[in-house]
């Protein structure tokens, strides 16, 4: 009983917000708690029916107990198990509900996560939160409440039986509560820490399996399948000793609280034995609330362990709502995008990456007038990829400002800002889907003749047409079933079939070998007229045709001008252009 009102103070708004997502399935829900009231009831019945028995099968040795009684015993049996069944399946399904709605709404707020955000958490602890802490939470709600309302159903039921016969003796009962209440309270605050632990040790696990999955190639060339299974290893043999814990902790909980009551059970028995010989209790009422204080010991030991279930629940419960309440991407602009009418102006526009001390772009200015066509070359880490990366909010300016048609561009709803973009980056990710459906990704009612003309002009039609399945072929996980340039490809004629104003390259040619180079190459010169064109390169043969390159270095514009322009001033675009040459050769 005290384990029961020590789970209630336990419940706190995580909890009750767990709870919500299983509302909807209330009906389900009650009809579960009905079949709880009823496998409570008959537990009560059993320890009636036993006291009965010895009152009138052995000392009245009334004959219709020797048929009645096992009948009777089988029917209530009979009845206390499918009530446990039918309450246990109604909640599973009650669970399976809301573990569906919680993990969709936790995906739905993570495909809109700022990039700050999924800079801040890891693949695998983002997967750790709907595979297993998710599972945790709900499966365990719903355990917490079968444990919670059937068995305390059931010591309600027992202690009523106990009051009934005898209520002298039940009052012993409460002896044990305060007891049972602080060492479970003892429990409860360590095994909260090692349960935390516990579950980020086990997105450790996932992140060492995907990263071997991912780097299988890496591995084999290098030979070192011993160390990446020593550093699984290490983590695995991490989740086994905090998971006994876990385990010697949860465990804990139930033998104390029964070894505390069995404490109490031996005071009652003594004092009821001592009342049985001096004739104030008969051997029937005995029999029958020993056996009621014996059922409710199951009941208690379940309502201890609830204890521990309801710790894992909280631990779990607080990582997944972190991740629910995470800010979205900022998007309060209430003007819509609907074409580039005016320039693009970059003004004193200034990245600094969260937890870094240095600028990523520092005070950018820079007027590119629809149509133009602008080059970004320079070392790796002079900013290129990080000022492209403004152009469609992925990240945000830390100061400055960039306006489109006039206005800062934040004042734009940012669905109608990136649609006006389009963009094909050097890591290509392609869905585990067909070759039609990453061409078409976004896109709605596109005709067959629209698609070859994107495959045809980004050179893809010679390898669709050699495959059995063409345009349905799967292309594998994240493209794994094609060459590093076919996946170039796909992204390119993605993004030429989207057709949009502002036009993003980043390294777009850097997968392809010179044959499809040359018709990509023409293929983009016929895309980027009319559009606003940001490339990033390092192969310089790409960018001589480009309205101004603009060479970078420290996140700052070193140099600005056409090819020919750079090349007479004979400073680092001249330098990078002469490096090229020289590791051509």
């Amino acid at each position: 009983m005290a384990s029961k009102f020590s789970a209630l103070r336990k419940l706190d708004p995580n909890f009750i917000r767990l709870l919500g997502y299983i509302k909807p399935h209330r009906g389900k829900l009650i009809l579960s708690m009905l079949f709880m009231v009823v496998a409570a009831g008959s537990s009560s019945l059993i320890a009636m029916l036993l006291g009965q028995l010895t009152e009138r099968g052995f000392y009245e040795k009334e004959a219709w107990v020797i048929l009645g009684a096992p009948i009777g015993l089988l029917i209530i049996a009979g009845l206390h198990g499918l009530s446990t069944f039918m309450s246990a399946y109604l909640l599973g399904k009650v669970n399976q509900g809301a573990l569906i709605a919680i993990r969709e709404e936790l995906f739905a707020k993570m495909i809109r996560w700022p990039a700050k955000t999924y800079q801040e958490n890891t693949c695998a602890r983002v997967s750790a939160k709907f595979i297993n802490e998710a599972n945790i939470a709900l499966t365990n709600v719903g355990r917490s409440l079968t444990m919670f309302i059937r068995d305390g159903l059931q010591v309600v039921a027992l202690l009523f039986i106990l009051f009934y016969y005898n209520w002298q003796l039940t009052l012993i009962t409460f002896i044990v509560g305060p007891l049972i209440v602080l060492v479970l309270r003892l429990i409860s605050k360590k095994m909260k820490s090692v349960v935390a632990e516990n579950q980020k040790t086990v997105a450790l696990l996932m992140g060492a399996v995907q990263q071997a999955y991912r780097a299988q190639r890496l591995i084999k060339v290098h030979n070192n399948h011993e160390q990446e299974y020593d550093r699984f290893d290490k983590v695995n043999e991490k989740i086994r000793r905090e998971s006994l814990k876990v385990m010697r902790l949860s465990s804990l909980g139930a033998p104390a609280t029964q070894v505390i009551t069995m404490c109490g059970v031996a005071i009652i028995i003594a004092v009821a034995l001592f009342e049985a010989q001096k004739g104030l209790i008969t051997m029937g009422d005995f029999v029958t609330f020993l056996s009621a204080m014996l059922m409710m010991s199951p009941p208690l030991r379940h309502l201890a362990e609830l204890n521990a279930t309801m710790v894992g629940v909280k631990v779990a419960a607080e990582s997944i709502f972190e991740s629910i309440d995470q800010n979205g991407e900022d998007d309060e602009g209430k003007e819509e995008l609907t074409a580039i009418t005016q320039p693009i102006v970059f003004d004193n526009v200034t990245l600094r990456y969260p937890n870094t001390e240095k600028d990523a772009v520092k005070a950018f200015n820079l007027t590119v007038q629809p149509g133009e066509h602008i080059a970004l070359v320079g070392l790796s880490g002079s900013g290129k990829s990080s000022l492209i990366n403004l152009i469609p909010r992925f990240w945000e300016p830390t100061s400055g400002q960039i306006l489109i048609n006039g206005i800062d561009y934040r004042q734009y709803q940012l669905k109608s800002l990136r649609d006006q973009i389009a963009i094909v980056t050097q890591d290509v990710f392609l869905f585990n889907d067909t070759i039609r459906a990453n061409i078409t990704y976004g896109l709605k009612d596109v005709s067959d003749e629209a698609i070859d003309k994107a495959i045809e002009a980004a050179a893809l039609k010679p390898f669709i047409e050699s495959l059995p399945k063409k345009l349905e072929t799967t292309v594998g996980e994240a493209g794994g079933l094609l060459s590093g340039g076919q996946k170039q490809r796909i992204s390119i004629a993605r993004a030429l079939l989207k057709n949009a104003p502002i036009l993003i390259l980043d390294e777009a040619t850097s997968a392809l070998d010179s044959e499809s180079e040359h018709h990509i190459k023409t293929a983009l010169e016929t895309l980027m007229r009319g559009r606003t064109c940001f490339t990033v390169a390092h192969r310089l043969s790409t960018i001589e045709n480009s309205d101004r390159i603009i060479v970078m270095n420290d996140g700052e514009i070193r140099e600005m001008g056409s090819h020919q322009e750079l090349l007479q001033l004979d400073q680092a675009y001249a330098n990078l252009v002469k490096l090229q040459s020289l590791g051509q050769q």
